[in-house]
């Protein structure tokens, strides 16, 4: 096995849709189910938006979707009306959707050697019911969900537990995970099912899955 960082105390930070679960394509069909009834001009614009912007709380896509692109008033109660629709026709998907292949195993090897983190968009207590439910909050120190957005909540797990940015990795599957990484000063790994189609620079390092993570991490 490839030693994952010439650091023993190396942190690493990962998202959860995507990159532990298989469910960033399922969490974005749910957002374009709840605008099956627009004009189909709409529904293109609201897919292209979403296929964009995965990482973000679903409060700020919503938001953008009812103003910018519906130019409709975001009011509070709309949006947290959407929120619930979207809650409910997920959870129970999300209690069913498969891993990434490599996920469990990476997880079960490590958890325990190194600190190992999660760090979502999804409303916290939501993540934290979802991990449980599913078994996989044993393998965390600790289960972080919105709010704050992610470049926030990744500065203030750094300093809630003391990790040095340069000794931390992220490993996320869309530019806003890399733009928390970067932000703060951290390495990063993306994953990305399709190489051609990948929304990182290109002298990032990705994996396809989890079961080239040890191989990518080795690479940084």
């Amino acid at each position: 096995m490839n030693d994952i960082s010439p650091t023993p105390g190396c942190a690493l930070v990962f998202d959860f849709d995507g990159v532990i679960l298989d469910s960033a394509i399922l969490k974005r069909q749910a957002f374009a189910d709840l605008y099956d009834e627009e004009p189909e001009e709409n529904r293109r614009a609201v897919v292209a938006y979403l296929n964009r912007r995965g990482g973000q709380p679903r409060e700020v896509k919503f938001r953008h979707i009812e103003g910018q692109i519906l130019g409709r008033d975001a009011s509070t109660q709309r949006i947290q009306e959407l929120c619930r629709r979207f809650k409910d026709h997920v959870e129970q998907r999300l209690l069913e959707a498969p891993t990434i292949p490599g996920a469990l195993e990476f997880l079960e090897r490590w958890h325990g050697v190194r600190p190992l983190y999660l760090l979502s968009a999804t409303p916290e207590q939501e993540l934290r019911t979802i991990t449980a439910r599913r078994g996989l909050d044993r393998f965390f120190v600790e289960v972080v969900g919105a709010p704050p957005d992610k470049v926030s909540g990744l500065r203030n797990l750094l300093a809630r537990r003391s990790h040095v940015p340069a000794d931390t990795v992220m490993i996320g599957d869309s530019y806003n995970d890399y733009r928390a990484a970067r932000s703060n000063g951290t390495a990063f790994i993306g994953v990305t099912a399709d190489p051609t189609a990948s929304p990182f620079p290109d002298d990032v390092v990705t994996t396809v899955d989890l079961t080239g993570l040890e191989m990518a991490l080795s690479k940084l």
